[in-house]
């Protein structure tokens, strides 16, 4: 009899083993959250490229310059040092002023700004000479095509010299004087690669002093 109910009360127990309440096994005693932050940045790139070829990189070739006398006699050289031209640079060579008249050295495809960036608001492209700039002589920047945000590149297509006759103000085109022109291109949202090319047109007054002008440029690129 003795043996029976040992053989019962155990048989008892191992139903109670696997009918025990769920709320007898294991559980999950606490939670608690945390909060995980991060700032992506907007990131820009600016690459320029002078002489630009028609992929809008450097060209390195022999530059072609427009001359424009306005009625006078001075003189560009219409190939600058009829070299190709060194990485970074615009060199006008030598050119000479007219006693009376404006001349204008207009530099074909003088730099292609690229710009990729990251910014949804978009960015802003400016320059300024920042050394060096002789007084009353103009340079400007003359946009080759139209300026697009995502813009492919654009060659120049001027077959004559812009005729600017004031200086260091540009009746055409962007200043690029020791004033500059601190929004020359805006767009309102972020590139993955836009092209902004232009011809640079040395202004050079009448009578103008004679100079070895070495003339430092800034392109800046502000992101919105």
């Amino acid at each position: 009899m003795n043996g029976k109910r040992l053989l019962i009360l155990a048989a008892f127990a191992a139903f109670a083993s696997f009918a025990m309440p769920a709320a007898f096994a294991g559980t999950t005693s606490n939670q608690t959250n945390i909060t995980v932050k991060w700032n992506t940045l907007a990131v820009g790139s600016l690459q320029i490229f002078t002489d630009y070829l028609a992929t809008g990189l450097q060209g390195n070739t022999v530059p072609s310059i427009l001359q424009g006398q306005n009625g006078g006699g001075g003189t560009c050289s219409t190939s600058g040092l009829g070299v190709g031209e060194t990485t970074g640079q615009i060199n006008f060579g030598n050119v000479t002023a007219d006693g009376t008249h404006f001349t204008n050295c207009q530099y074909k495809n003088g730099f292609n700004a690229v710009v990729i960036t990251s910014d949804p608001a978009g960015w802003t492209l400016g320059y300024n000479a920042t050394a060096g700039f002789p007084a009353g002589y103009g340079l400007c920047a003359i946009h080759n095509g139209t300026w697009a945000n995502n813009g492919l590149p654009t060659q120049s297509a001027a077959a004559s010299a812009t005729a600017i006759t004031a200086a260091p103000a540009c009746s055409s085109g962007d200043r690029m004087d020791t004033t500059g022109t601190a929004n020359a291109f805006t767009a309102a949202a972020s590139t993955t690669g836009t092209n902004l090319g232009a011809d640079v047109d040395l202004v050079i007054p009448n009578s103008a002093t004679i100079t070895n002008a070495v003339v430092t440029e800034q392109f800046t690129l502000t992101l919105n």
